[in-house]
């Protein structure tokens, strides 16, 4: 876990000041991404809430609303959140069309963390779901093989049973 101030830090991420956005923000955020799984970033995500007009950042109390917080300059977030809702949270932003996060201008190493921060949450999310994706397709096809097989058991069957009637009839 980030330390308290730390953790509060990353709302500067999101908003509009140049100043906001340095690495210390971007190392915060990384390791509140570091400590969860993707698996934890999609169940925080699942578990926001619909959102109605601006949210300010220091208000956000779920991913969604983290992620659609209107951009301030300098705001932090007033409460200590769960690591994975701040990984929820920078992920849907990264991934939302428009979604931009603050960098300190003119330190294209802080641009840099950033945007690593923001790939590496996006990352375990569509990794998580992309694993989750193929678990049900390979489900549904082992399902569609077996109904398949005993179908051309059923066959074998009925051819068994025609070709035993049509020698008993020449016999006859």
């Amino acid at each position: 876990k980030t330390k308290d101030e730390q953790q509060k830090s990353i709302g500067k991420l999101f908003g509009g000041k140049t100043s906001d956005g340095t690495e210390q923000q971007a190392a915060a955020a990384s390791a509140s991404i570091g400590a969860v799984s993707g698996v934890d970033i999609l169940k925080a995500i699942s578990k926001s809430s619909n959102i109605s007009g601006e949210i300010e950042i220091e208000k956000a109390k779920n991913a969604a609303e983290i992620a659609a917080a209107k951009k301030e300059d300098t705001k932090e977030l007033t409460a200590v959140q769960k690591d994975a809702v701040i990984a929820g949270g920078i992920a849907l932003r990264a991934m939302a069309k428009g979604g931009k996060f603050s960098a300190k201008s003119n330190e294209e190493k802080s641009a840099h963390a950033v945007n690593g921060v923001a790939a590496s949450a996006v990352g375990k999310t569509l990794s998580t779901l992309i694993i989750a994706v193929r678990n049900t397709v390979d489900s549904g096809l082992k399902t569609i093989n077996e109904v398949l097989a005993t179908l051309k058991q059923e066959d074998k069957s009925a051819e068994v049973t025609k070709t035993a009637e049509a020698t008993a009839s020449v016999q006859k």
